[in-house]
């Protein structure tokens, strides 16, 4: 397979996979994270309790997936050309890094109270609630950039 084949085929697939992990940052910044806030921190903490099992490992996957793409899309595009070659997908690379590494120092941390039965006063929800939904957004934030300049960079 040519090596332009071979990029077109990756890139179409990171696309894919960057689109979904963005998804979800979008999905909470357009209006389901503030919806978070209208519900008591107590449901908060339910509902939490009842996705993070569900999403879980497809969400790794997704992860692993998107990130092992961008990475191949990357080294594709680094012997292909100069910074404007691959300059657009290492800045998504490292967004999508980024997002991995709130998500594991943050996040994560947060979830691990939340599912253990940790939190027993309603200050304890509304502080977990907060300080999940403060990465949560950020997180969001960033793979959202990240995939505005990977369409930017394969549109232009």
């Amino acid at each position: 397979m040519k090596s332009i084949e071979m990029l077109n085929i990756v890139q179409a697939i990171g696309l894919v996979l960057y689109f979904f992990v963005a998804a979800q940052g979008a999905f909470y910044r357009v209006g389901f994270g503030k919806a978070l806030f209208d519900i008591s921190p107590e449901s908060f903490i339910e509902l939490r309790k009842a996705v993070d099992p569900r999403v879980r490992r497809p969400l790794r996957a997704l992860y692993i997936s998107s990130l092992a793409t961008t990475l191949t899309w990357l080294v594709l595009t680094v012997s292909a050309g100069g910074l404007l070659t691959y300059g657009p997908v290492l800045v998504a690379f490292l967004l999508l890094v980024a997002d991995l590494a709130l998500a594991l120092k943050r996040s994560e941390p947060v979830n691990v109270l939340i599912n253990a039965d940790l939190l027993n006063t309603h200050q304890g929800y509304v502080n977990a609630r907060d300080e999940w939904m403060k990465f949560i957004f950020l997180r969001g934030s960033l793979v959202v950039a990240g995939f505005v300049v990977l369409m930017l960079h394969v549109c232009l």
